[in-house]
């Protein structure tokens, strides 16, 4: 008797895990549904996968560890790996497709575009699009003043004066660099200013050890920057009438001279004598500071 159950048993067992394995290769069908393929046992996943014998594309089940392989040759995850609701673009019709980034939450199909960061949140196919920036904006610690030819680059102003009465510093010296005029050259004024006159209090170092809203790169305006939050002060807003200072040391104009040295500044009075007038003083004149920093 033992003798003919032995064959029997194992003849047994044989075909139960013949099924098994047909079972778990079989693939399986696409249901229409706008939901999210259900994850499978502990260690499995669904994914589109493209059949070569029949030319098709199927539903397949994987063990996690076999994903790299499948994801080199071209199958899709549809286990939704970043839980937002959406699965990518697949062959196989299932879920609701579209997810250009399926491991960031955030990003998905009527996602919200964060501005200025060339991220395609909404997967569009075009980054920051239904975004634009503005002078006058409140963004990123203060007040967008400036936008060059991009439109997501330029410059911001603090919301508010740093300083109602601080000298430009080191008035006997004439200090190396610090020189720049242009429109991106306050920064290395600020750190020539800094590097060169050790006195407290100074405009350039109120600027420099700004922390303002979580950033601290900001810096003294070159003469052209200063020139911008006056053209656009009544947008970005918080000004005095008054005479604020610039990063930009006046030239050495006779070799040898001693002293006292000159700085650019602007006027900021709405009237009067020369509104907006840019002129020049003694480094140890008492000025006006306004911080800014570039995007």
């Amino acid at each position: 008797m033992r003798k003919l159950l032995l064959p029997l048993l194992s003849t047994l067992l044989f075909t139960a895990c013949q099924k098994e394995i047909a079972k778990e290769q079989a693939p399986k069908v696409a249901e229409p549904t706008s939901g999210i393929a259900a994850k499978g046992p502990a260690g499995k996943l669904d994914v589109c996968h493209y059949d070569a014998v029949n030319g098709t594309h199927i539903i397949i089940n994987i063990n996690v560890k076999a994903w790299p392989e499948h994801e080199g040759h071209g199958d899709v995850r549809l286990d939704d790996a970043d839980g937002d609701g959406f699965v990518p673009e697949n062959a196989c019709g299932f879920g609701t497709q579209g997810d250009c980034d399926d491991n960031n939450a955030a990003i998905h199909p009527g996602a919200t575009e964060v501005c200025g960061n060339s991220i395609d949140e909404n997967c569009n196919g075009m980054s920051d699009d239904a975004c634009s920036l503005s002078i006058g904006d409140p963004y990123k610690g203060g007040i967008i003043a400036y936008l060059d030819y991009t439109g997501w680059h330029g410059l911001i102003a603090a919301p508010y004066d740093q300083s109602e009465g601080a000298e430009w510093g080191c008035n006997l010296v004439q200090l190396p660099g610090a020189d720049g005029t242009a429109i991106g050259t306050g920064n290395q004024n600020t750190i020539d200013i800094m590097a060169g006159c050790t006195e407290e209090g100074i405009a350039a170092r109120i600027c420099g050890d700004l922390v303002l809203d979580g950033y601290d790169d900001w810096y003294l305006p070159s003469k052209d920057e200063l020139n911008i939050l006056y053209t656009n002060r009544e947008k970005i807003g918080g000004f005095s009438n008054y005479v604020y200072w610039s990063s930009s040391e006046l030239p050495e104009i006779n070799p040898g001279w001693v002293g006292p040295y000159y700085a650019f500044n602007q006027n900021f009075y709405s009237g009067g004598f020369y509104p907006g007038f840019v002129g020049v003083n003694t480094k140890n004149a008492i000025n006006h500071v306004r911080a800014v920093r570039a995007f």
